[in-house]
């Protein structure tokens, strides 16, 4: 048995609280039905929802915002495979270019190198003519 709270507010502004004995709820308050389910519009989405999953459309599970994500990243993908699918041409002229540039790089370090070389020498002539000069 359960019981409920029955509260009566009279004119007076007084309060009159009792709790009743029932079997269910309904019987105290009514039958509840819910406002938004018994409106045409859910009806009829309801509907509509049921025959698009009978025919197998359904909605989509993924938000809109991860499908587009998605999307682009198969893009980047097919590009970065585009890239690696090359003629032996291209191959070809990737690899002079590879080389041409390592060369480049390596004539730079020579030049450094050499200048240090060529200061080093004009510092120690320099050494030399003080000495020299300070000697004689």
């Amino acid at each position: 048995m359960m019981l409920t709270l029955s509260v009566l507010y009279f004119a007076d502004n007084s309060i009159k609280a009792e709790f009743i004995p029932s079997s269910s709820a309904e019987e105290t308050f009514g039958p509840h039905v819910n406002p938004i389910k018994t409106s045409r519009t859910h009806q009829e989405l309801h509907k509509e929802l049921l025959l698009a999953h009978k025919k197998g459309k359904g909605l989509c599970s993924k938000p809109e915002l991860q499908q587009v994500l998605e999307r682009r990243r198969k893009e980047q993908t097919r590009k970065a495979e585009g890239a690696q699918a090359r003629t032996p041409l291209e191959e070809e002229l990737l690899k002079r270019q590879k080389k041409n540039t390592e060369q480049e790089g390596e004539r730079v370090r020579e030049e450094a190198q050499l200048m240090e070389f060529v200061r080093v020498r004009q510092n120690l002539k320099k050494i030399q003519a003080f000495h020299k000069t300070t000697n004689s």
